[in-house]
């Protein structure tokens, strides 16, 4: 069964377009990206996306520090129930499955 010409200059180029496709779109890609890296507009977006910055500083949120004595800040009179654990008397919320301090079970929960 012979080729016609055409039929074989059509698959030659299917060919060659399989091989070298891959090939190009590739280094297209490296050299995209290598004059991205420096552009004027991807240093633009970094100092609009750095002034429009609207996440809390550590002014606007104070922390307090925990108790000295090592206990845990939840205690009876919080605004919310407590449940205290069991096997240690550690404090937790109504809420918690486990104890905060030793991770056994709790009762309440």
């Amino acid at each position: 069964m012979a080729i016609g010409q055409l039929e074989l200059a059509f698959r030659v180029v299917v060919t060659l377009f399989a091989i070298a496709a891959p090939t190009l779109l590739f280094l297209g890609l490296w050299r995209g990206l290598d004059a991205m890296r420096d552009d004027e507009l991807i240093e633009r977006a970094r100092q609009r996306a750095e002034a429009t910055d609207q996440s809390p500083t550590e002014a606007d949120w104070p922390l307090d520090p925990l108790p000295d004595s090592g206990q845990s800040p939840l205690t009876a009179d919080d605004s919310g129930p407590v449940v205290t654990c069991e096997t240690c008397g550690t404090p937790n919320m109504q809420d918690a499955t486990y104890c905060q301090e030793c991770l056994s079970e709790l009762d309440g929960a």
